[in-house]
């Protein structure tokens, strides 16, 4: 019983960022969709959440960094994505929703590349994504 409890006092400082980290969509707008085209500066392949840094050009010539959040690895390896899928310094468009109190930050729904391949993350329908975007 000592050693539950022990471990209760130990444990209770990270409950706050559990569930930060597993917050699900609602910080979100979801029924808004932003097309960022810019440069990969970084992408993180890890738990609980991928992360990819965009630079993107405004149409002034500024640019403007952008910080965009994925699913958890264990998703996104399941449908093709890797450590390695996205490259800092390659060109891309991300559609993105964007967060409602934090400017310049974003949750990822999907990703193309200047090929033309298009990387799926939330399909419209699932994971918080509506199936159509209220005009």
């Amino acid at each position: 019983m000592k050693a539950v409890l022990i471990l209760s006092v130990l444990a209770a400082p990270l409950i706050p960022a559990l569930l930060w980290a597993h917050h699900g969509t609602s910080m979100y707008d979801m029924n808004t969709e932003r097309i960022l085209s810019g440069t990969v500066k970084a992408w993180t392949f890890q738990n609980p959440h991928s992360w990819l840094w965009l630079t993107v050009t405004l149409p002034q010539g500024r640019t403007e960094e952008w910080s965009i959040e994925s699913a958890p690895p264990s998703y996104l390896a399941r449908q093709g994505w890797s450590v390695s899928t996205v490259k800092p310094g390659e060109k891309i468009t991300a559609v993105i929703s964007p967060e409602r109190t934090e400017p310049k930050r974003g949750i990822l729904l999907e990703l193309k590349r200047t090929n033309g391949t298009v990387l799926m993350v939330r399909p419209r329908g699932s994971f918080g994504r509506p199936g159509q975007i209220p005009r």
